[in-house]
């Protein structure tokens, strides 16, 4: 059976696209064979929505609270 590593972090505030890369940054030091990040936060930019793609490794943001979208 095929094993994933998942890495899980936990963030009690917004969530910006500065944060979201030093958060993949040191998840990836210390999990290297994560096939995924998950983030669970209190909201999250729309830039750091947008940066998802952008990383090696797939991404999930999961915000509490939805983000209002610019107009």
């Amino acid at each position: 059976m095929a094993q994933q590593k998942i890495a899980v972090e936990f963030k009690d505030r917004h969530l910006t696209r500065p944060m979201l890369d030093m958060i993949v940054g040191a998840q990836l030091r210390a999990v290297p064979d994560a096939t995924e990040i998950i983030i669970r936060c209190r909201s999250a930019a729309k830039t750091a929505y947008e940066a998802i793609d952008s990383y090696g490794i797939r991404i999930t943001i999961v915000a509490r609270e939805t983000t209002p979208q610019d107009s």
